[in-house]
């Protein structure tokens, strides 16, 4: 079993799922009820509130931008209720699930390890059981299946449950069937004509009819995090102008497949070091393909950025779906910058090369 540090992105199998820093908070704050966060290297960074779905759809709930301390709040007109929740910090995704008793919830951490849940919570025991849970798998770097069964069973909701199980299983769903059909069963009862509970049966009934086409359950077993070695998803997306351009026709160069967005400022810090470097060994066979994780309405800033930026390489592309970009999905990419250098035969020779990187290209350029 392979480490389960990248698997907290919120992707269920892909077979299965293919089933404005403007300072407001939530549309009222008569209900008392209130997110509060105070996050170390987080200055004046966007926050948005979402309540979540399994099928990766969200509702936001509130908004602001943290202050130059990294302390926000966000009050809600309505109060929490048993649901999985979202908090985009910045560049950063914390997903959790809460038990509907929480009043006034107060994080305290470190933006750069927030998505890995390291931080301090108060107001929410649900959050907390969840957070522990999370923390120890990541922890362990050599899992057996038993103790992932016991970590997601360890689930204080059958809600909590059922979201570790599509983190955890979803790795190796296959191997998982029986469990993933008692998860099923139990939030149906728990949690009967919820959106929770509809949309998991419904992914777990085009899961099971998946079993049965044996080209689709043998690609089901190859499928999880991805990994070096790996033969890299393709990807088809729009440039700017809306031509198509598939990852796949750079099959023969070395390619540094880069997830960024114009309003990530670590991304755009950067670019300068990947623009020296694709100058630098463009004549050798280096490319350099950009996913924009931009927002629906942020294609002129995408634009704007690629050329502030000087990225002078032709594979910019974008779907404009922002944290719901499905390539994003794929990779598990739940944070940016985020990226994946891909060998001249399509596989993957490194994750996330950020220090490295020149380093791996001098090795195979």
């Amino acid at each position: 079993m392979k480490k389960i540090k990248s698997l907290f992105t919120f992707i269920f199998p892909v077979i299965v799922l293919f089933i404005a820093c403007n300072g407001q908070s939530g549309l009222g704050s008569q209900s008392g009820h209130a997110i509060k966060g105070t996050f170390s290297n987080a200055a004046n960074l966007q926050v948005v509130f979402e309540q979540a779905f399994l099928d990766r759809q969200t509702t936001e709930l509130g908004k602001t931008t943290s202050d130059a301390n990294g302390n926000f709040e966000i009050k809600l007109d309505k109060p929490f209720e048993e649901a999985l929740y979202r908090i985009q910090l910045g560049s950063k995704l914390i997903y959790f699930t809460l038990d509907g008793n929480e009043n006034i919830i107060e994080l305290k951490g470190d933006f750069n390890t927030a998505d890995k849940l390291d931080f301090e919570v108060s107001g929410s025991k649900s959050l907390q059981c969840y957070k522990d849970i999370v923390q120890g798998l990541i922890s362990n770097p050599s899992p057996t299946p038993e103790s992932i069964k016991n970590a997601v069973q360890s689930g204080c909701s059958p809600l909590m449950r059922t979201f570790l199980g599509t983190q955890v299983y979803g790795q190796n769903a296959v191997s998982y069937v029986e469990e993933l059909k008692a998860l099923n069963k139990e939030l149906s009862d728990a949690m009967p004509g919820s959106r929770y509970a509809t949309d998991f049966s419904s992914m777990m009934t085009k899961f099971e009819a998946s079993m049965k086409q044996p080209q689709a359950a043998s690609a089901q077993q190859q499928s999880g995090p991805i990994q070096v070695g790996m033969v890299a998803p393709d990807i088809a997306l729009p440039d700017p102008g809306g031509k198509i351009r598939k990852l796949s026709s750079l099959r023969g160069k070395v390619v540094l497949l880069d997830f960024w967005a114009s309003w990530c400022g670590p991304c755009r810090r950067e670019n300068p070091h990947v623009v020296a470097l694709y100058k630098k060994y463009k004549s050798k066979g280096f490319e350099v393909y950009s996913v924009s994780l931009d927002r629906p309405d942020g294609k002129d800033k995408w634009i704007q950025a690629i050329k502030q930026d000087g990225l002078i390489w032709d594979n910019h592309v974008s779907d404009l779906k922002f944290w719901n970009c499905e390539p994003a999905g794929v990779y598990g990419v739940h944070s940016i910058p985020n990226t994946f250098l891909i060998g001249k035969d399509g596989k993957i020779i490194a994750v996330n090369p950020r220090n490295t990187l020149e380093q791996e290209l001098a090795k195979v350029l």
